[in-house]
């Protein structure tokens, strides 16, 4: 009698050293232990309630890694999880495998959640006392390796789920402020009709455009393109469209403006990042148009039936410490002309056969629609970029700014 009772207390024990270990993890989860105050705790209760003597613990988190090894450090760098461990999906006994694959391990437990495998546990050296079951000693493993591994995994989603929604918020927040950047009126007077589109890619863009009366006879226009995407290239071109703003006025040579725009581009990017730009000045008086063209798409100027290419100025801005070369272009527009400034986007625009919108299709299309006011035309160059590009995504910001001089 006293010997049953004995087994009884020490069975008891036992059970109560599981719950115990169950009610230890549960409490360190809910006080955010961290993933290695989790894994030791873990370590401890294998070694000092299991009697564990050898385990090694595989963990996906972007990769397959050793989170935990003790005991058989060689064996267990050979193993290879996605050759070796992911064919299993239920406790294996492995002491009779057919390969020293496993030696030194007597089985293998999968964590797996949803069909999904996120860890495996091998152990070895598991000390069973005759009362207890083996079976349910290597469930009530599984459960608290699951238990632990599956928190750790609930963890590493939530913070990817928190960081994307910062980074929603970011981009939200700067489509905000480019959207401030962007002229959202334009002129339409006796002297010019403008009119402009601009879709950024993924929601924020690096391109820009802008029209500004600098005093009664005189506008500025322009259209730029920073390299890259993203955040990146929208405080880049902030920063620049800032710095265009605040020189206009105190130069009236456009190559010590390009030059000084240039020289404040590279101080910002140190040459890792460039903007290519069409910078225009009109004179209402003398409708003389002087402008830099640098390294960017040649702007169009469609005048008496025929189209020119305005393509006089530089190389790229930020590159280079210095420009090479400045060579502005000038020339006396002719009632009605348009100027049509345009960034890579559209040109490049590819359709389902992966053809590109490109230079001639372009023309054709002024050349068809150059009758129409200002805003139609660029109605119908959205349309007409719709219809090309049929089921195939935009791969790039797309910036039009028309301008009609009479």
């Amino acid at each position: 009698m006293d010997n049953e009772l004995e087994q009884l207390k020490k069975l008891l024990s036992t059970k109560q050293g599981r719950i115990n270990s169950m009610l230890e993890l549960t409490k360190a989860v809910n006080s955010n232990f961290s993933k290695s105050g989790l894994l030791k705790l873990l370590e401890f209760i294998l070694i000092d309630r299991f009697k564990v003597g050898k385990f090694v613990l595989f963990v996906y988190d972007v990769d397959w890694h050793i989170d935990i090894n003790i005991g058989n450090t060689e064996v267990a760098n050979k193993l290879d999880v996605a050759s070796d461990l992911i064919k299993f999906e239920v406790i294996q006994d492995v002491r009779r495998y057919p390969t020293d694959l496993f030696k030194g391990f007597e089985y293998i437990i999968p964590i797996v959640h949803k069909r999904i495998p996120l860890a495996y546990l091998l152990v070895g050296d598991l000390r069973i006392d005759v009362l207890e079951s083996l079976e349910d000693n290597l469930k009530f493993i599984e459960t608290l390796s699951g238990f632990v591994i599956i928190s750790l995994e609930n963890t590493r989603l939530f913070k990817i789920k928190l960081e994307q929604e910062i980074i929603s918020k970011e981009f939200e927040l700067a489509g905000q402020v480019q959207k401030m950047l962007i002229p959202t009126e334009l002129p339409s007077n006796e002297f010019f009709d403008v009119a402009a589109f601009y879709r950024p890619h993924g929601g924020i863009g690096g391109d820009y455009y802008d029209f500004i009366m600098l005093d009664e006879s005189t506008v500025a226009f322009c259209i730029c393109d920073v390299s890259g995407k993203g955040i990146s290239a929208a405080m880049i071109m902030a920063n620049f469209q800032a710095q265009l703003r605040s020189l206009l006025n105190k130069y009236d040579s456009l190559e010590q403006l390009v030059d000084h725009l240039n020289n404040k581009l590279f101080e910002i990017t140190k040459g890792d990042r460039y903007i290519t730009m069409f910078l225009g000045l009109y004179n209402i008086n003398d409708k003389k148009l002087r402008y830099v063209s640098a390294g960017h798409n040649p702007t169009l100027l469609y005048s008496n039936g025929e189209i020119k290419a305005l393509d006089s100025g530089c190389t790229i801005l930020g590159a280079f410490q210095r420009l090479p070369k400045i060579v502005p272009g000038e020339l006396v527009l002719d009632s009605d002309s348009m100027v049509f400034c345009y960034t890579d986007g559209l040109t490049e625009l590819e359709n389902d056969s992966g053809e590109q919108f490109g230079i001639d299709k372009l023309n054709q299309f002024l050349f068809k629609n150059a009758h129409l006011d200002v805003n139609e035309i660029i109605e119908k160059l959205k349309e007409a970029m719709e219809e090309f590009r049929g089921d195939t995504n935009y791969n790039d910001d797309v910036c039009l700014l028309l301008s009609r001089f009479h």
